[in-house]
Protein backbone atom coordinates (compact mmCIF):
# COMPACT_ATOMS: atom_id res chain seq x y z
CA UNK A 1 0.00 0.00 0.00
CA UNK A 2 1.52 3.38 -0.52
CA UNK A 3 -0.31 6.37 1.24
CA UNK A 4 -1.34 9.51 -0.41
CA UNK A 5 -0.30 12.57 1.59
CA UNK A 6 -2.64 15.29 1.45
CA UNK A 7 -2.98 19.04 0.55
CA UNK A 8 -4.90 21.52 2.68
CA UNK A 9 -7.19 21.67 -0.37
CA UNK A 10 -8.09 17.94 -0.74
CA UNK A 11 -9.17 18.37 2.88
CA UNK A 12 -11.19 20.98 3.47
CA UNK A 13 -12.36 21.25 0.02
CA UNK A 14 -16.12 22.45 -1.39
CA UNK A 15 -18.23 19.59 0.20
CA UNK A 16 -15.45 17.10 0.49
CA UNK A 17 -16.67 13.40 0.29
CA UNK A 18 -15.71 12.91 3.86
CA UNK A 19 -17.94 15.35 5.24
CA UNK A 20 -21.45 13.96 3.63
CA UNK A 21 -22.51 11.96 6.62
CA UNK A 22 -24.29 14.80 8.67
CA UNK A 23 -23.23 17.47 7.05
CA UNK A 24 -27.01 18.58 5.46
CA UNK A 25 -27.73 18.82 9.96
CA UNK A 26 -24.77 21.14 10.90
CA UNK A 27 -25.85 24.58 10.84
CA UNK A 28 -22.97 26.43 12.67
CA UNK A 29 -20.40 25.58 14.98
CA UNK A 30 -18.45 28.17 17.22
CA UNK A 31 -14.60 27.38 18.31
CA UNK A 32 -12.89 29.04 20.72
CA UNK A 33 -9.63 27.83 19.59
CA UNK A 34 -10.06 29.87 16.08
CA UNK A 35 -11.98 32.41 17.64
CA UNK A 36 -14.48 32.60 15.39
CA UNK A 37 -18.07 30.68 13.80
CA UNK A 38 -18.03 28.69 11.05
CA UNK A 39 -21.35 27.50 8.67
CA UNK A 40 -19.23 25.51 6.59
CA UNK A 41 -19.46 21.70 7.76
CA UNK A 42 -15.93 20.69 6.62
CA UNK A 43 -14.64 23.57 8.64
CA UNK A 44 -16.53 21.87 11.80
CA UNK A 45 -12.82 20.47 13.52
CA UNK A 46 -11.64 19.59 16.83
CA UNK A 47 -7.73 19.21 17.22
CA UNK A 48 -6.88 15.87 17.52
CA UNK A 49 -4.56 16.15 20.36
CA UNK A 50 -7.75 18.10 22.90
CA UNK A 51 -8.54 16.13 25.68
CA UNK A 52 -11.65 15.59 25.18
CA UNK A 53 -10.98 12.56 22.00
CA UNK A 54 -7.73 11.12 23.69
CA UNK A 55 -9.45 10.88 27.24
CA UNK A 56 -13.13 11.84 27.65
CA UNK A 57 -11.56 15.11 29.70
CA UNK A 58 -14.64 16.79 29.07
CA UNK A 59 -18.25 18.58 29.68
CA UNK A 60 -21.29 18.87 27.25
CA UNK A 61 -25.34 20.05 27.30
CA UNK A 62 -27.76 20.35 24.74
CA UNK A 63 -30.80 22.02 24.49
CA UNK A 64 -33.36 23.16 21.97
CA UNK A 65 -34.29 26.19 20.37
CA UNK A 66 -37.88 26.39 19.33
CA UNK A 67 -39.78 29.81 18.14
CA UNK A 68 -35.88 31.22 17.99
CA UNK A 69 -36.12 30.80 21.96
CA UNK A 70 -33.89 28.57 24.02
CA UNK A 71 -35.70 25.73 25.75
CA UNK A 72 -34.47 25.63 29.50
CA UNK A 73 -31.12 27.79 28.72
CA UNK A 74 -30.54 28.57 32.22
CA UNK A 75 -31.15 25.66 33.86
CA UNK A 76 -28.40 24.02 31.02
CA UNK A 77 -25.94 26.75 32.13
CA UNK A 78 -26.44 25.87 35.84
CA UNK A 79 -25.87 22.43 34.87
CA UNK A 80 -22.66 22.93 32.96
CA UNK A 81 -20.85 24.93 35.78
CA UNK A 82 -22.29 22.51 38.07
CA UNK A 83 -20.24 19.57 35.88
CA UNK A 84 -17.33 22.09 35.60
CA UNK A 85 -16.77 22.45 39.13
CA UNK A 86 -17.32 18.82 39.92
CA UNK A 87 -14.39 17.98 37.45
CA UNK A 88 -12.35 21.22 38.33
CA UNK A 89 -12.74 22.28 35.04
CA UNK A 90 -12.27 26.07 34.15
CA UNK A 91 -14.95 27.17 32.01
CA UNK A 92 -13.36 29.11 29.27
CA UNK A 93 -15.11 32.34 29.80
CA UNK A 94 -17.27 33.34 32.73
CA UNK A 95 -20.87 33.25 32.89
CA UNK A 96 -22.18 36.20 31.05
CA UNK A 97 -19.81 36.02 28.05
CA UNK A 98 -20.19 32.34 27.57
CA UNK A 99 -24.22 32.90 27.27
CA UNK A 100 -23.59 35.46 24.59
CA UNK A 101 -21.13 33.04 23.13
CA UNK A 102 -23.86 30.26 22.68
CA UNK A 103 -26.81 32.01 21.86
CA UNK A 104 -24.85 34.51 19.01
CA UNK A 105 -23.56 30.99 17.74
CA UNK A 106 -27.56 30.08 17.24
CA UNK A 107 -28.11 33.50 15.68
CA UNK A 108 -25.90 33.41 13.00
CA UNK A 109 -27.49 30.19 12.31
CA UNK A 110 -30.38 31.92 11.97
CA UNK A 111 -32.13 28.77 12.83
CA UNK A 112 -35.55 29.21 14.50
CA UNK A 113 -36.12 25.41 15.30
CA UNK A 114 -32.79 23.87 16.07
CA UNK A 115 -30.59 21.80 18.49
CA UNK A 116 -27.70 22.81 19.98
CA UNK A 117 -25.11 21.02 21.49
CA UNK A 118 -21.88 22.51 23.24
CA UNK A 119 -18.64 21.17 24.50
CA UNK A 120 -16.45 22.66 27.34
CA UNK A 121 -13.06 20.69 27.52
CA UNK A 122 -10.19 20.72 29.61
CA UNK A 123 -8.07 21.69 26.41
CA UNK A 124 -5.56 20.56 23.69
CA UNK A 125 -1.76 20.18 23.80
CA UNK A 126 -0.93 16.60 24.12
CA UNK A 127 -1.73 13.27 24.84
CA UNK A 128 -1.29 13.04 28.65
CA UNK A 129 -3.89 11.65 31.00
CA UNK A 130 -2.57 14.46 33.07
CA UNK A 131 -5.23 17.79 33.29
CA UNK A 132 -3.06 20.08 33.86
CA UNK A 133 -1.43 20.06 30.85
CA UNK A 134 -3.88 21.58 28.60
CA UNK A 135 -2.89 25.46 28.65
CA UNK A 136 -6.59 26.71 28.69
CA UNK A 137 -9.76 25.23 28.18
CA UNK A 138 -11.78 25.06 25.29
CA UNK A 139 -15.47 25.50 23.98
CA UNK A 140 -17.00 24.21 20.83
CA UNK A 141 -20.95 24.79 19.85
CA UNK A 142 -22.95 23.44 17.22
CA UNK A 143 -25.78 23.99 15.99
CA UNK A 144 -28.06 21.28 14.42
CA UNK A 145 -30.62 21.66 11.89
CA UNK A 146 -32.96 18.75 14.23
CA UNK A 147 -35.91 20.05 15.96
CA UNK A 148 -36.80 18.82 19.31
CA UNK A 149 -39.77 17.08 18.13
CA UNK A 150 -37.15 14.70 15.41
CA UNK A 151 -34.83 13.52 18.01
CA UNK A 152 -37.32 10.22 18.63
CA UNK A 153 -39.53 8.82 15.87
CA UNK A 154 -43.33 9.77 16.23
CA UNK A 155 -44.49 5.87 17.11
CA UNK A 156 -43.75 6.38 20.29
CA UNK A 157 -45.84 8.58 21.44
CA UNK A 158 -48.50 7.11 19.55
CA UNK A 159 -47.87 3.19 19.74
CA UNK A 160 -45.27 3.58 22.91
CA UNK A 161 -41.59 2.05 23.49
CA UNK A 162 -40.21 -0.83 24.79
CA UNK A 163 -37.39 -1.33 27.33
CA UNK A 164 -35.79 -3.79 29.39
CA UNK A 165 -33.50 -3.94 32.06
CA UNK A 166 -29.47 -3.22 31.76
CA UNK A 167 -26.75 -5.53 32.36
CA UNK A 168 -24.69 -2.60 31.34
CA UNK A 169 -22.65 -1.43 35.02
CA UNK A 170 -24.09 1.85 36.52
CA UNK A 171 -22.32 4.74 36.98
CA UNK A 172 -21.31 5.47 40.39
CA UNK A 173 -21.30 8.32 42.95
CA UNK A 174 -20.47 11.40 40.96
CA UNK A 175 -19.66 9.85 37.50
CA UNK A 176 -23.27 9.98 36.92
CA UNK A 177 -24.15 13.30 38.24
CA UNK A 178 -21.72 15.11 35.50
CA UNK A 179 -22.52 15.24 32.31
CA UNK A 180 -19.22 14.24 31.20
CA UNK A 181 -18.30 13.08 27.44
CA UNK A 182 -17.19 9.76 28.80
CA UNK A 183 -20.41 8.22 27.35
CA UNK A 184 -18.91 4.43 26.92
CA UNK A 185 -21.45 2.75 29.61
CA UNK A 186 -24.40 4.71 28.38
CA UNK A 187 -23.55 3.70 24.84
CA UNK A 188 -23.25 0.27 26.24
CA UNK A 189 -26.47 0.79 27.26
CA UNK A 190 -27.84 1.35 24.15
CA UNK A 191 -26.24 -1.30 22.16
CA UNK A 192 -27.45 -3.89 24.30
CA UNK A 193 -30.56 -2.72 23.95
CA UNK A 194 -30.53 -2.68 20.11
CA UNK A 195 -29.49 -6.32 20.29
CA UNK A 196 -32.10 -7.32 22.64
CA UNK A 197 -34.72 -5.79 19.78
CA UNK A 198 -36.14 -2.84 22.50
CA UNK A 199 -35.60 0.87 22.44
CA UNK A 200 -34.37 1.48 25.79
CA UNK A 201 -32.23 -0.10 28.31
CA UNK A 202 -32.81 0.74 32.07
CA UNK A 203 -30.45 0.90 34.78
CA UNK A 204 -30.96 -0.54 38.14
CA UNK A 205 -28.70 0.25 41.26
CA UNK A 206 -26.85 -2.31 43.44
CA UNK A 207 -29.91 -1.99 45.87
CA UNK A 208 -32.39 -2.91 43.15
CA UNK A 209 -33.51 0.38 42.55
CA UNK A 210 -34.19 2.14 38.99
CA UNK A 211 -31.90 4.83 38.17
CA UNK A 212 -31.90 6.04 34.44
CA UNK A 213 -31.56 5.41 30.88
CA UNK A 214 -28.53 5.70 28.58
CA UNK A 215 -29.89 9.87 28.00
CA UNK A 216 -33.43 9.91 29.34
CA UNK A 217 -34.55 10.33 32.94
CA UNK A 218 -37.74 7.62 33.32
CA UNK A 219 -40.44 7.87 35.88
CA UNK A 220 -43.29 5.67 36.83
CA UNK A 221 -47.08 5.82 37.59
CA UNK A 222 -48.32 3.95 40.09
CA UNK A 223 -51.33 2.27 40.25
CA UNK A 224 -53.34 4.94 42.71
CA UNK A 225 -51.85 7.75 40.53
CA UNK A 226 -48.93 8.53 41.94
CA UNK A 227 -46.34 9.76 39.47
CA UNK A 228 -42.73 8.85 40.99
CA UNK A 229 -39.29 9.40 40.31
CA UNK A 230 -35.76 8.26 41.23
CA UNK A 231 -33.58 10.06 43.53
CA UNK A 232 -30.27 11.75 42.14
CA UNK A 233 -27.60 9.97 43.65
CA UNK A 234 -26.85 7.57 40.86
CA UNK A 235 -28.18 9.38 38.12
CA UNK A 236 -27.64 12.89 36.07
CA UNK A 237 -30.27 15.66 37.33
CA UNK A 238 -31.87 15.80 33.96
CA UNK A 239 -33.27 19.49 33.29
CA UNK A 240 -36.05 17.56 31.14
CA UNK A 241 -37.36 15.83 34.47
CA UNK A 242 -36.80 18.50 36.92
CA UNK A 243 -38.73 20.69 34.07
CA UNK A 244 -41.19 17.82 33.80
CA UNK A 245 -41.71 17.13 37.26
CA UNK A 246 -42.60 21.06 37.60
CA UNK A 247 -45.35 20.73 34.79
CA UNK A 248 -47.14 17.83 36.40
CA UNK A 249 -47.92 19.79 39.50
CA UNK A 250 -50.83 21.05 37.07
CA UNK A 251 -51.75 17.75 37.09
CA UNK A 252 -52.39 17.07 40.16
CA UNK A 253 -54.35 20.28 40.54
CA UNK A 254 -56.52 18.76 38.29
CA UNK A 255 -57.15 15.59 40.06
CA UNK A 256 -55.47 13.68 37.19
CA UNK A 257 -52.86 12.47 39.16
CA UNK A 258 -52.63 11.98 43.10
CA UNK A 259 -48.73 13.28 44.56
CA UNK A 260 -45.31 13.30 43.03
CA UNK A 261 -43.03 12.16 44.97
CA UNK A 262 -38.87 11.39 44.49
CA UNK A 263 -37.98 8.18 46.02
CA UNK A 264 -36.84 4.41 45.59
CA UNK A 265 -38.50 2.67 42.98
CA UNK A 266 -37.85 -1.82 42.82
CA UNK A 267 -38.17 -3.17 39.47
CA UNK A 268 -41.35 -4.88 40.73
CA UNK A 269 -42.90 -1.51 40.84
CA UNK A 270 -42.16 -0.68 37.33
CA UNK A 271 -43.66 -4.11 36.39
CA UNK A 272 -46.80 -3.12 38.33
CA UNK A 273 -46.94 0.41 37.06
CA UNK A 274 -50.00 2.04 35.30
CA UNK A 275 -47.46 3.97 33.07
CA UNK A 276 -43.27 4.07 32.43
CA UNK A 277 -42.07 6.79 30.24
CA UNK A 278 -38.56 8.54 29.68
CA UNK A 279 -38.30 12.75 29.66
CA UNK A 280 -35.91 14.58 27.94
CA UNK A 281 -35.26 17.99 26.65
CA UNK A 282 -39.07 18.61 26.28
CA UNK A 283 -39.85 14.98 25.14
CA UNK A 284 -41.93 12.56 26.71
CA UNK A 285 -41.32 9.01 25.65
CA UNK A 286 -43.93 6.39 26.73
CA UNK A 287 -42.63 2.61 27.30
CA UNK A 288 -45.43 0.12 27.18
CA UNK A 289 -43.25 -2.96 27.45
CA UNK A 290 -40.43 -3.61 30.08
CA UNK A 291 -38.43 -6.84 30.22
CA UNK A 292 -41.07 -8.35 27.72
CA UNK A 293 -43.81 -7.48 30.20
CA UNK A 294 -47.19 -5.16 29.46
CA UNK A 295 -47.01 -1.60 31.38
CA UNK A 296 -50.96 -0.46 32.00
CA UNK A 297 -52.77 -0.86 29.20
CA UNK A 298 -50.11 -1.42 26.50
CA UNK A 299 -50.75 1.61 25.05
CA UNK A 300 -49.22 5.45 26.00
CA UNK A 301 -50.93 6.25 29.23
CA UNK A 302 -53.15 9.55 29.71
CA UNK A 303 -50.44 11.12 32.16
CA UNK A 304 -47.53 10.74 30.00
CA UNK A 305 -49.77 12.20 26.60
CA UNK A 306 -51.12 14.98 29.05
CA UNK A 307 -47.61 16.03 29.63
CA UNK A 308 -46.37 15.92 26.10
CA UNK A 309 -48.61 18.05 25.86
CA UNK A 310 -48.03 20.58 28.16
CA UNK A 311 -44.45 19.50 26.72
CA UNK A 312 -45.51 21.24 23.81
CA UNK A 313 -47.07 24.20 24.91
CA UNK A 314 -43.99 24.97 27.70
CA UNK A 315 -41.95 24.97 24.78
CA UNK A 316 -43.65 28.10 22.45
CA UNK A 317 -45.77 29.96 25.53
CA UNK A 318 -43.67 28.76 28.54
CA UNK A 319 -42.47 31.60 30.97
CA UNK A 320 -39.56 33.75 30.30
CA UNK A 321 -37.63 31.74 32.82
CA UNK A 322 -37.56 28.62 30.35
CA UNK A 323 -37.83 30.53 27.07
CA UNK A 324 -34.62 32.57 26.75
CA UNK A 325 -34.75 34.79 23.46
CA UNK A 326 -31.64 33.69 20.61
CA UNK A 327 -30.58 37.39 19.11
CA UNK A 328 -30.51 36.80 15.32
CA UNK A 329 -29.13 39.15 13.00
Amino acid sequence: MSLKVLSRDEIFASAPKWREPGASNYLAMYSSVFGGVVTDPALMVVPVDDHIINRGDAIFEYFPVVNGHAYCFNAHMTRLAKSAEIISLTLPYSTEPLRQVILETVGISGAKDCGVRLFATRGMGDFACDPTTPKKSELYVIVLRTKVGENFPARFLKEGASAMTTHVPLKMGFFAQVKTTDYVLNALVDLEAHRNNVDFGIWFDQDGHMSESSTENVVIVSQDGMLKYPRFEHMLRGTGLVRGVQLAAELVKSGELKSIAQTNITQHEVYEASELFGMTSGSVLPMVKFDGRTIGSGKPGPVALRLARLFEKDLVEGPAEVRTPVPYR
